[in-house]
């Protein structure tokens, strides 16, 4: 383990009668425990060397803190909490081999099968002028991508701008470039906003080429 969690409280209460010395070694004792997730060494001389303490105060704590098995010194709290975390781990890769945690959208949909539809339903039953801009738009081959262009007009809130928008498409409608054949896409021109620019006034003489 790379990380534990720490009960300050519980810590404190029990260690309330540790001088600097011995405290230093209970933490140092605890760190190599988690990180090797297995019971400490029997060797006290070889444990206070990796914890770079006193063999004697290694001792005391050990005692005190531990539990003397025939396999090593183990503290039944950390193994409470490497089980814990172990089965996480186990948990977490058996997630990954599946493809990783369901999206929550996903886990919504599963416990209630109506809600996806319901929230269908409001969609489309709140008023929108798409289809009044669509209509008026030309028909040409640049005349494509309804779906995403309503999704577009949706995400931007343009009914409230509807009005400005259907005028400036039936004004330039009859401009000679439109006529001409030379009308943007429907998408494209709702990305540049064309709506904003200035409006121009519709065309009927001789294409000059």
């Amino acid at each position: 383990m790379f990380w534990y969690k720490f009960y300050i409280g519980d810590y404190l209460r029990d260690t309330v009668h540790l001088d600097d010395a011995e405290d230093l070694v209970y933490r140092r004792l605890l760190d190599m425990y988690y990180m090797g997730e297995k019971e400490l060494p029997l060797d006290i001389k070889v444990v206070a060397r990796k914890i770079r303490m006193d063999a004697d105060i290694t001792e005391t704590i050990l005692n005190e803190f531990f539990e003397k098995t025939e396999t090593g010194y183990r503290n039944s709290r950390a193994n409470d909490e490497i089980s814990k975390y172990q089965a996480q781990v186990e948990t977490n890769r058996e997630i990954g081999k599946r493809g990783g945690r369901p999206k929550k959208t996903d886990s919504v949909s599963e416990n209630n099968p109506n809600q996806n539809q319901n929230q269908i339903k409001d969609i489309s039953s709140q008023a929108t002028r798409f289809e009044e801009f669509w209509s008026v738009w030309p028909s040409s081959k640049r005349k494509v991508g309804k779906v995403a262009v309503q999704k577009k007009w949706k995400l931007h809130n343009l009914d409230s701008v509807a009005d400005k928008i259907i005028s400036h498409v039936n004004s330039l409608k009859h401009s000679e470039q439109w006529t001409t054949g030379f009308e943007p896409a429907p998408m494209t021109y709702i990305n540049q906003r064309r709506w904003e620019d200035q409006e121009v006034k519709p065309q009927f003489g001789r294409r000059i080429i």
